[in-house]
């Protein structure tokens, strides 16, 4: 799952002129970032991590949030005329990359700050917030499945937590996660080989769980050799189970499918490639449902509280965030889609009705333009 990320800020009554100070100061503390990564003696350099320089660069970014938006809605603006597209979205699938913007750009989109994004940016910014996060912990989750330590994952989730800007550290979520992470990394210090439990909120557990671990590249790969890998996988398991009442078998026993990740568990529920046996199928099935049940209480738990949008956001996000696959098996449909953008729509329209304080917003659009 995806988590939604949301806050508000002022309308920036400046967008035409300060997009060009944007660019100049941007560029600037992109600048200083670079400069300040090496140090340079008379026989020592030192090279700073991408973590560490994403984390001195938002340090040093003093840029105004008002300059942020403004800088952030015309890189959008161009990204889309240049891809020819009036949505940055299209049948849930993002039309433009946003991986060349700084992470304070991305929080402001995501987060719809000064109201200048429109909810279909706002899901491809959480998700280039999410992959990016996600790049900077593959190759920790990797030394993890070999050694069994944990420690230095939640280092790097810990060191891409602090990379955030101030007005994404100033919301409750990044506290949230600050806390579980820190719980975690004491966890794993004092149990290096024991994975952390009962953590409410663990980004790293969610992320495990996301990626998995038993099958190569699940997320590129055809979906027919990630069927034939996970064949391979279960075949070991039963191999070598031990437990009570676990599957030794396709037919019959408990499945752990908690190592997989929700594509290949996809590729089972499916039955891609007619390799699994009706067992395996209604098991994979049934862990399907479980996972998208929890995906969606978590994501209603996680806005509870928030803007009345955040929740309809975060389904939006998770089912973009989706392979074809995983959709077809947690029965999430174009249909289904295309309802929640109208809603999340219609939602912030009516919201425009009214003010803060709830009082009618006489300045605005009545409820008959709607209607």
């Amino acid at each position: 799952m995806v988590s939604s990320i949301t806050t508000g800020y002022a309308t920036n009554p400046y967008a035409a002129a300060a997009a060009g100070t944007t660019a100049t100061k941007a560029t600037a503390a992109d600048t200083a970032s670079t400069s300040a990564a090496k140090t340079s003696g008379s026989s020592v350099n030192v090279t700073l991590s991408a973590e560490a320089l994403a984390a001195l660069a938002a340090q040093t970014d003093s840029r105004t949030i008002d300059t942020v938006v403004v800088f952030a809605r015309t890189a959008l603006d161009q990204l889309l005329s240049d891809a020819k597209a009036t949505s940055a979205l299209k049948d849930g699938k993002p039309m433009i990359s946003l991986a060349g913007l700084d992470r304070r750009s991305l929080y402001a989109i995501a987060s719809n700050m000064g109201g200048k994004f429109p909810i279909e940016e706002q899901v491809v910014a959480t998700l280039q917030m999410k992959a990016t996060r996600d790049a900077s912990l593959s190759a920790p989750a990797s030394a993890m499945r070999v050694t069994g330590d944990h420690a230095g994952l939640y280092k790097a989730a810990l060191a891409n937590l602090e990379a955030a800007g101030p007005e994404e550290k100033a919301m409750g979520q990044w506290a949230k996660d600050k806390a579980a992470l820190t719980e975690g990394l004491q966890q794993a210090t004092d149990k290096p080989v024991v994975a952390p439990s009962g953590i409410d909120g663990d980004p790293v557990a969610a992320y495990l769980k996301d990626t998995g671990g038993v099958v190569a590249s699940p997320r590129t790969r055809d979906i027919k050799a990630v069927a034939s890998d996970v064949r391979s996988v279960l075949d070991k398991q039963y191999a070598a189970a031990t437990g009570d009442g676990m599957a030794t078998d396709p037919d019959d026993g408990t499945i752990d499918f908690s190592k997989f990740d929700n594509r290949s568990l996809a590729a089972v529920a499916l039955n891609k490639g007619a390799q699994f046996s009706e067992h395996e199928v209604a098991q994979a099935a049934a862990e399907v449902k479980t996972r998208n049940r929890d995906s969606i209480s978590g994501s209603y738990k996680s806005t509870k509280g928030s803007d009345n949008s955040a929740f309809g956001k975060s389904l939006i996000t998770q089912y973009t965030a989706m392979s074809d696959e995983e959709r077809q098996a947690a029965g999430w449909t174009p249909a289904l889609y295309d309802k929640m953008v109208a809603l999340q729509n219609l939602s912030d329209k009516l919201a425009s009705l009214f003010n803060p304080d709830g009082s009618v917003n006489t300045g605005g659009t009545s409820l008959l333009d709607y209607l």
